[in-house]
């Protein structure tokens, strides 16, 4: 192949990689009465299942390292001072009552802190949700989601994550930036 036709497939690579991206709707939102600097150190708890355990591991490895670059750390279950769970909106789960069914103690009802209507509660298929809970009070502390974060393609899939959790966690109110 001639090699200016090899740099036109190149360029077509990268922006139809950085238009799946483009395309993830993300939110967040948090306790503006919550100090977040008194919290640094997490765990993660197992939530909704995607269905695919490699993907599940992915999203779970992609929002701690989104916590590492805020200068959290993870600790052993139930030693950290906050508990992370992600969630993926499935055809059979995709509301946040069925996320949190019988988990009870945990206050999963979502207060909606800084606009009621910025969150909705029954959400798309493929939709990560990550919410953080103070340990000892189970109260919700941050919560967001980002839409089409689970991508059917192979070839996008860790593309698609890393954009997902980074966008959701842009403005996270940490100490640290996202790198």
């Amino acid at each position: 192949m001639h090699p200016r036709w090899l740099g036109m497939a190149g360029v077509l690579v990268v922006v139809s990689t950085a238009g799946c991206a483009y395309g993830i709707k993300s939110t967040s939102d948090h306790n503006p009465q919550v100090d977040f600097s008194t919290y640094s150190t997490f765990f993660v708890l197992k939530g909704n299942s995607s269905g695919d355990s490699l993907i599940d591991a992915r999203l779970n490895t992609d929002v701690t390292s989104a916590l590492f670059a805020k200068g959290w750390v993870e600790m052993p279950q139930g030693e950290g001072r906050a508990a992370v769970v992600v969630n993926t909106a499935t055809d059979a789960e995709h509301s946040y009552d069925a996320f949190y069914d019988g988990w009870g103690g945990w206050h999963w009802q979502w207060n909606g802190f800084s606009s009621p209507s910025k969150f909705i509660e029954d959400y798309k298929v493929g939709t990560v949700v990550v919410t953080i809970f103070d340990a000892n009070s189970k109260q919700p502390l941050w919560r967001g989601f980002a839409e089409d974060a689970v991508s059917d393609r192979p070839n996008q899939i860790e593309k698609v994550h890393d954009a997902a959790i980074t966008r959701m966690f842009a403005t996270f109110p940490g100490a640290e930036t996202m790198h």
